[in-house]
Formats: C-alpha cells, sequence, structure tokens
C-alpha cells in the first residue's frame, strides 16, 4: 500500500502526537500519612486522621483531616533536607474564624523559633474538618530546596498539645518520608 505525501504526514503527525497527548502533566511528589482516631487527649481537641502533603515545584500543599469539626491549633513541620525548616501555623477559634502565618524553624531544628517569616501567597481554607494550607515554594530558602519531610502537631485553643503525625513506636512526635520535589 502507497499513501500519498498528505496522507503519510498526517500519519506521521498522528504517531507521535497521540501518545503525548495521553500522557499526564508532571505532578507533585506526595506522602500521606494517616493516624487512628480517637488519639488526641479528649473528644473537644483537634484529632488528626490524615495528612496529605504535596510538594510542587511551586507551592507545598497540606491538607488536614480531622475526627471532627473542632477549634484549635495546626502546625505543620517543614523540614527540608539539609537546611533549616519552617512551620506553617493555622488557627481556628470558636466562632470558626481561621488565620494562619508561617514561623521561623522546623521540630527538627535545633533552636526553633518563634519569629514569624513573611510568606506572600500562603493560603489556608478550614472547612468543616479539612484544612488546607497553600505555600509558595518562594517561602522557604526563595525557593531553592528539593526534599522536604513533615511533622503535624495540633493545640487546644488555650494551648497545650492535642494530637501528632506521624507518630514513633514510642509514641512520640515522628517524621514522614523524604518527599522528593515534584
Amino acid at each position: 500500500m502507497r499513501l500519498l505525501p498528505a496522507a503519510a504526514a498526517a500519519a506521521l503527525v498522528l504517531g507521535v502526537a497521540a501518545p503525548l497527548a495521553l500522557t499526564a502533566p508532571a505532578s507533585a511528589a506526595t506522602v500521606v500519612v494517616t493516624d487512628p482516631t480517637g488519639d488526641a487527649g479528649g473528644t473537644k481537641r483537634l484529632d488528626v486522621t490524615r495528612v496529605k502533603v504535596a510538594n510542587d515545584d511551586r507551592r507545598v500543599v497540606v491538607r488536614t483531616t480531622f475526627a471532627a469539626d473542632r477549634s484549635g491549633v495546626l502546625v505543620v513541620s517543614l523540614d527540608p533536607r539539609g537546611d533549616t525548616g519552617l512551620r506553617l501555623v493555622a488557627r481556628k477559634n470558636g466562632s470558626g474564624d481561621v488565620s494562619a502565618e508561617v514561623v521561623e524553624g522546623a521540630f527538627t531544628d535545633r533552636e526553633p523559633t518563634e519569629a514569624p517569616l513573611e510568606c506572600d501567597g500562603l493560603r489556608l481554607r478550614w472547612a468543616d474538618d479539612v484544612a488546607r494550607l497553600s505555600m509558595p515554594s518562594t517561602c522557604l530558602h526563595d525557593g531553592d530546596y528539593g526534599a522536604v519531610r513533615f511533622s503535624v502537631l495540633t493545640e487546644r485553643a488555650g494551648g497545650g498539645d492535642s494530637d501528632e503525625a506521624p507518630q514513633t513506636a514510642q509514641g512520640e512526635i515522628g517524621s514522614s518520608v523524604w518527599i522528593p520535589r515534584g
């Protein structure tokens, strides 16, 4: 069978373009950590059940699910490999008002401070039992980092720790596996 030049060109274009059209776009590297329900030390506390962190090229997105809709403080420690980290702090009060900030130092840093950091583009959406924090990658070492790991801690509205994820075998706060940059 002999193809006409136009048909040959069309077959060549389709042969190359069709597989490319089926290729999924690049996505962030993601890690999910689950935590048992009921381990927060009381029914009125923020009880973490699931944390999903995506380390994208442009953003780090943390989605935390709780056992129930409660007020309190969510602290997400982000630790880049080989450097100092930071904490994303989200608060929800009894009337449902929410706020978020970035604070210097990860849980794994030797001397974390309470110094707030400038982070234009930090976003918090807290709807019912799910809090979603989205931080531009430029807020962590001006975007010059690779893999990160995380730890999550919740606190009661009046202070005091409630729950942490992931936990070590001894029940202490642990760290996730390293999440490469996607």
